[in-house]
């Protein structure tokens, strides 16, 4: 007897030693996610100034990038699922989106550029998956703000201590803030997801001093990069969010905007399409973006050129006749198509379009029945809409749709998956 005694004392010892091993596990495995979820910000957020990462030097920011999601993937093998999703049409359509992107390098020239970009948007992709379903929200939002907090402290000290890197000296922004990167803009977009998630943290339990020294500093690097677009759609989003907290119904209302704005993306390319025009005309003024309209207008009349499945991702400014003809008549060009949706058109064609509409009104479909059925808790779902309402509207003018390894377009994918979970159907309640 005591001899049994003895094996099931040892045998409860043992399991107790393993399921400490295993927390313990877990926690480093956890540690590991967030650090590389901050040093992947750092990385992929925007292309370094070539005085402090040479221009033949750049592929290290996407090698980190996709090192860091590599380490997330493997550690989350050793973390407990927190969401899980459930195979719906939401999700269907979501990674139909995704492989049809990822596999469109078949029908491009096959360049050694267009296969990492597939292979990273494939790996990406996964990772998004891994991130959101094993790593709570709000750490994802605190491991992503300190990375964006890095990067605009640092462009703060560049553009007031080393001006030769932190000012852009060019005839065209002379005197703006370009920071640690190669163009201004990009250093306002930056500032603008950083004041974005400073708000949702204050209003999730921050204290007022770290949240005012975020803000501001993002502030003023959005307001001395001049990026007034990015201001004025952080602060739009951070009343978004401000709001929805405040109301259901608000942020029943501002469920539906990404599906609004992909269907007015869809009627601006229309306009460009059916009218040829390289500028929009409203009575006697002309609206070009900085000249953005001359890109848009020269992609879409090469859209019957690929009509169903598009040029294939990386496939349309890598054709030789195609950049040319664009420099010689403009005298500049800049592999960018300064539009996430006309990218996504181009890159994916009509398929691609219409594959990321549907999961873009099913995204803002199931936000609606998940608020209804309160099975999603009330601040993500907040963060979730806002975050994907200031990254449709940043693609209206910027490409970040379809970029295989900057963190804030593979975050959207991730709040995408947040949604795919179940509905309990015993909570729905009217609309």
């Amino acid at each position: 007897m005591a001899s049994l005694q003895t094996q099931v004392d040892s045998g409860a010892l043992e399991s107790a030693i393993w399921k400490t091993r295993s927390v313990g596990v877990e926690k480093i495995a956890r540690a590991a996610i967030s650090c590389s979820i901050t040093i992947n910000v750092v990385a992929s957020m925007g292309t370094f100034n070539t005085a402090l990462l040479p221009a033949e030097m750049t592929f290290l920011q996407q090698a980190v990038a996709l090192l860091m999601w590599s380490v997330l993937i493997y550690a989350s093998a050793f973390v407990r699922p927190r969401l899980r999703l459930e195979f719906n049409p939401d999700l269907i359509a979501l990674v139909a989106f995704y492989t049809l992107a990822a596999i469109s390098v078949l029908w491009t020239s096959m360049s050694a550029a267009a296969i990492m970009k597939s292979a990273a948007l494939a790996v990406t992709t996964f990772g998004a998956f891994c991130l959101i379903t094993r790593i709570d929200v709000d750490e994802i939002v605190r491991s992503t703000a300190l990375g964006l907090f890095i990067l605009v402290a640092a462009s703060a000290f560049c553009a007031l201590f080393v001006p030769d890197i932190g000012i852009d000296h060019s005839w065209m922004h002379n005197g703006q803030w370009q920071g640690v990167y190669e163009s201004k803009q990009t250093l306002g977009f930056v500032g603008a997801y950083l004041m974005f998630f400073a708000c949702y943290r204050k209003m999730t339990g921050q204290g007022w001093a770290a949240f005012l020294v975020t803000f501001l500093l993002a502030s003023t690097c959005v307001m001395a990069s001049e990026s007034r677009g990015a201001g004025a759609v952080a602060l739009a989003a951070c009343a978004l969010l401000l709001t929805s907290l405040w109301s259901v119904n608000c942020m029943r209302l501002y469920a539906v905007l990404p599906f609004v704005m992909c269907i007015l993306a869809g009627f601006l390319i229309l306009y460009f399409y059916s009218t040829g025009y390289d500028a929009i005309h409203i009575g006697h003024s002309t609206i070009d973006f900085t000249e953005r309209t001359f890109i848009w207008q020269y992609a879409i009349s090469h859209f019957d050129d690929a009509p169903l499945l598009g040029f294939g991702i990386n496939g349309f400014w890598t054709v030789p006749s195609i950049y040319d003809y664009f420099e010689q008549n403009h005298g500049w060009v800049l592999d960018n198509y300064h539009s996430g949706y006309i990218a996504i058109l181009m890159e994916t064609g009509f398929l691609g379009y219409v594959l990321f509409a549907a999961s873009v009104i099913l995204f803002s479909n199931k936000v609606l029945h998940l608020i209804s059925a309160q099975s999603i808790n009330r601040s993500h779902c907040a963060l979730i809409i806002g975050f994907v309402v200031l990254s449709f509207q940043t693609n209206f003018t910027e490409t970040m749709f379809l970029r295989s390894t900057m963190f804030t377009s593979v975050l959207l994918a991730a709040f995408f998956f947040a949604t795919c979970r179940p509905v309990p159907q015993r909570n729905l309640q009217p609309l």
